[in-house]
């Protein structure tokens, strides 16, 4: 059995620029970083080894984000896992399943600061 000191995010953007800084940002901060393009993409990897947190986009090609969350939610070794949105678009909370809503262009630092806390919070 392996065990995992660093923390797991799953970033799930198809914006590759973007998905990089995050990347970047949050691997200076000392997680482990996966990151997939699309929502279907992000259901291979959650079923492959459970992220201790997921960040996302609502606008993915194939799955959409928000179906994602759904997918996610109805299953029980996952509806535990926090999820961070990071959108343009106008969500509420209740469709997206997420336990927050960060509005694009999004500071990078801010979204470290969430990060951090939900995945001290699921600890």
């Amino acid at each position: 059995m392996v065990v995992r000191v660093r923390k797991r995010i799953l970033l799930v953007e198809d914006d590759v620029a973007l998905a990089q800084l995050y990347r970047s940002i949050l691997r200076l901060a000392g997680f482990e970083t996966i990151h997939v393009i699309d929502g279907w993409s992000a259901l291979r990897a959650v079923d492959e080894d459970l992220p201790d947190l997921i960040v996302l986009d609502i606008h993915l090609p194939g799955l959409r984000g928000d179906e994602l969350l759904s997918e996610l939610s109805q299953r029980s070794e996952t509806r535990h896992i926090p999820a961070i949105v990071v959108t343009g678009s106008d969500i509420n909370l209740a469709v997206a399943q997420a336990k927050q809503i960060l509005r694009k262009p999004c500071d990078p630092d801010r979204l470290l600061s969430v990060v951090e806390r939900y995945v001290e919070a699921a600890a």
